[in-house]
């Protein structure tokens, strides 16, 4: 059984300011940071035709259930791939993501980068999936409500980071 997960974040800038944000490694660490990683690392890696590369490994309190923490000790990591389309002439953008956690717990879906009349959004969908007999669907949740309060968090320093580098 695998839990399906959509989320739309919306950000008071146009796209391309968006995605220059997203991909700047210094705001992945604040990002980060501010939503409770312990220790960050980042990479990113661009091609000639504007596709760009998102790696990002944060390592977490493990915030689970109690069953689950006997499957994924005291912290857990994740490991981000974001694999970014060059851009649409009106700024878009798509992505495949896909999140390897060190639990037995994986997250793989899109991410969309849209233009909106008040500046522009990402909407993250995809599916959680725990290999855990009998605790799967409690750790697919317990995932899913995680990264919705991580992405919330994210628009907020998305905010902050907008007004003071604007």
């Amino acid at each position: 059984m695998a839990n399906e997960f959509t989320y739309r974040q919306s950000f008071e800038a146009d796209p391309a300011t968006v995605f220059a944000m997203l991909r700047d490694p210094e705001y992945v660490q604040v990002k980060c940071a501010a939503t409770g990683s312990l220790e960050t690392t980042v990479e990113v890696n661009a091609t000639p035709d504007d596709a760009v590369t998102i790696t990002s490994t944060r390592v977490l309190p493990a915030d689970v259930p109690a069953p689950a923490k006997k499957f994924v000790g005291e912290t857990i990591s994740a490991t981000e791939t974001q694999e970014w389309s060059a851009a649409s002439p009106d700024g878009s953008r798509t992505a495949d993501v896909s999140v390897d956690f060190s639990g037995p717990l994986s997250f793989s879906g899109s991410l969309s980068l849209t233009p909106a009349t008040d500046g522009s959004y990402v909407e993250t969908r995809g599916t959680f999936k725990a290999s855990v007999p009998f605790v799967g669907g409690t750790i697919e949740s317990a995932a899913a409500e995680q990264t919705e309060k991580y992405l919330k968090a994210e628009e907020r320093v998305a905010a902050e980071w907008q007004r003071n580098r604007g």
